[in-house]
């Protein structure tokens, strides 16, 4: 029986879905469930800063992890607001390798994640990253495809 399960969330539209699966994995099997936010430094928008991928002047990882807490707990109250089976974990990182260090760390059951972020372009050019967990978790590992 499923105990714990990992959820990254990124904010993308399968990311959710890959929440509100886990929500009614959760309802039938009482599992706790781990929300994982890898952080990713913006880039500038000015035109200097976004040639060179540099970030925006003011960020600080401080407040890519305070967003990182906004983005899981907006997503937890929008698709499984009424269990409190949650932990948030907000790590920085390469998003694969993170999200495989968490899942071994914590000893989940099952990964639940969507196939699609948000870099969409990225991953076509090296391999996504649910395609590249799913070969290296230690654990199950429920990829969902969100069309469109």
């Amino acid at each position: 029986m499923t105990q714990q399960i990992l959820v990254p969330i990124d904010g993308s539209v399968s990311a959710r879905q890959a929440l509100a699966h886990a929500c009614l994995v959760q309802r039938a099997t009482q599992a706790r469930i781990h929300l994982l936010h890898v952080p990713e430094v913006p880039v500038a928008k000015d035109a200097l800063g976004a040639k060179v991928g540099a970030a925006p002047a003011d960020y600080t990882p401080e407040k890519g992890r305070l967003a990182g807490e906004r983005l899981l707990e907006e997503a937890w109250q929008a698709m499984c607001g009424d269990s409190d089976e949650v932990t948030y974990h907000i790590v920085e990182g390469r998003p694969v390798e993170t999200i495989v260090r968490q899942a071994t760390e914590l000893g989940v059951d099952m990964i639940i994640m969507g196939s699609r972020g948000l870099s969409n372009l990225k991953s076509l050019a090296v391999g996504s990253v649910s395609h590249k967990v799913a070969h290296l978790a230690p654990c199950a590992v429920l990829t969902l495809h969100v069309p469109g």
